[in-house]
């Protein structure tokens, strides 16, 4: 075959393949390429929407220094200029990083809020520890107003639902149960024992010595008679091999002296929890 020849062949393949690659593209490879295209597209909306509240972050990231500024003023408003100072960069700095993230929790922001307004005050700013800022970190909104609670009563009474059998062993089916939840308008009041756990995992308060209770007539009336309590008693009946046996063992929580000192810098009491 001549020269020639062999190249027009070669072209004619060429175009050949050429043009049955682009109806195989058309055909089979394009609409499995705009499959994945929309595939992909979804976790990404998804994302996009799951992302939505730190955007808005983002965007109100300004507005909350504003606002803390506003806070501040009202805090600081009966402390003499001359008395005002300006605080540890160890304190500050991360308390403002963080009071940032709190755009939507007024409870987390107003306690980042006395905290540095404390540490602007020369007369208290040494008793501001720098561990409390990563202390709030660590807190949901929910546990902020479980401790204004311990700030205003220092001691909280709480029940255990307990199930023994003849031999007196047994477990307990409800755990360092207060109601406290409920009447200070949590959002998951019934997690109460989840936010014992983590205030106590935190240093701030502590749970009673075994068997010791609260002597004060009529402080576990309350929490004794709650629909949770209730509600494990009659539990029992389902449990085999103890014989409907329950009983309420009491006991309490209190806020640690640690704890005390967080309360004393990072919470206000308002009149009306004074009284």
């Amino acid at each position: 075959m001549a020269e020639d020849d062999k190249m027009g062949v070669l072209e004619a393949l060429e175009g050949s393949a050429g043009n049955m690659l682009t109806e195989v593209y058309k055909d089979g490879i394009k609409p499995s390429v705009q499959a994945v295209g929309s595939i992909v597209a979804l976790p990404f909306q998804a994302i996009d929407a799951a992302l939505s509240k730190p955007k808005l972050w983002v965007a109100e990231k300004q507005y909350n220094y504003e606002r803390t500024k506003e806070l501040l003023s009202q805090k600081m408003k009966d402390i003499p200029q001359e008395d005002i100072v300006p605080p540890p960069n160890y304190v500050a700095v991360p308390a403002l990083q963080q009071i940032s993230y709190c755009y939507d929790s007024d409870e987390l922001r107003d306690m980042y809020a006395n905290l540095l307004a404390n540490s602007m005050n020369k007369f208290v700013q040494n008793g501001v520890h720098p561990g409390f800022v990563e202390i709030i970190k660590q807190l949901c909104p929910d546990e902020a107003k479980v401790l204004r609670v311990f700030f205003r009563e220092t001691v909280i009474p709480v029940v255990s639902v307990r199930v023994e059998n003849d031999k007196h062993e047994g477990f307990e089916i409800l755990s360092n149960f207060s109601d406290i939840g409920f009447y200070e308008q949590c959002e998951c009041p019934a997690d109460i024992e989840k936010y014992f756990d983590n205030l106590i995992r935190l240093g701030l308060i502590e749970k009673a010595p075994l068997y010791s209770s609260l002597t004060k007539e009529g402080i576990y009336e309350r929490v004794e008679s709650s629909d949770i309590v209730k509600q494990s008693l009659e539990s029992v009946k389902n449990v085999p091999n103890y014989n409907n046996k329950s009983k309420i063992v009491r006991s309490y929580i209190s806020l640690t002296s640690y704890g005390r000192a967080f309360c004393r810098t990072c919470l206000t009491l308002t009149s009306k929890e004074l009284k």
